[in-house]
């Protein structure tokens, strides 16, 4: 049964390791919904986070391709409700649907929204949530036909559990093998 995971994979920060972590996933024909790649908690080590619905055996498969990769220092699958995520979103949205300024603060408040740009013509709003409660937002602007414009983060995650010491050890181990 197809379901959503989040690939978590921790590198090096070197050139291409990219590349060869989304080939794992072409291979395999594997739409990807959303990927990030950051800085971790720990100097010179890049986070990727990488979601897309499909079985668990094949993302057994996908998880053990990017393992092998060189740069590759840990890479492990969750389901959402195994970690902490949250998306961003800016919304452009037409000003005149807004009307005054009291409009406009009402609308943020209920929405659970932040306005970071006014403009005579837009005013941008941000919204930080759930993917579930981005896209609400986005459905009910875009219904009304004031959506002019739309962007996402993708998921930022955290671990529910501390990660940082297991990374480090792995991290310890992985210079020491002389990579």
């Amino acid at each position: 049964m197809n379901r959503e995971y989040i690939v978590i994979a921790f590198t090096e920060n070197q050139i291409g390791v990219l590349n060869r972590i989304t080939v794992c996933y072409l291979r395999r024909k594997i739409n990807i919904e959303s990927l990030k790649v950051s800085e971790s908690s720990i100097k010179g080590i890049s986070m990727f986070v990488i979601s897309a619905f499909t079985t668990q055996e094949i993302i057994d498969k996908v998880t053990k391709q990017i393992r092998n990769i060189i740069d590759v220092i840990d890479v492990s699958y969750y389901t959402p409700d195994e970690l902490i995520t949250q998306e961003i979103a800016l919304y452009k949205i037409s000003a005149k649907y807004l009307g005054g300024n009291g409009r406009i603060d009402a609308f943020s408040r209920g929405m659970m929204a932040r306005m970071i740009e006014f403009n005579p013509s837009y005013v941008v709003m941000e919204k930080t949530g759930t993917r579930e409660e981005i896209d609400e937002l986005r459905d009910k602007l875009d219904r009304e036909g004031v959506l002019l414009e739309f962007t996402r983060s993708g998921s930022v995650v955290l671990h529910r559990d501390a990660i940082e010491d297991i990374l480090q050890e792995k991290i310890d181990e992985f210079d020491g093998e002389g990579y």
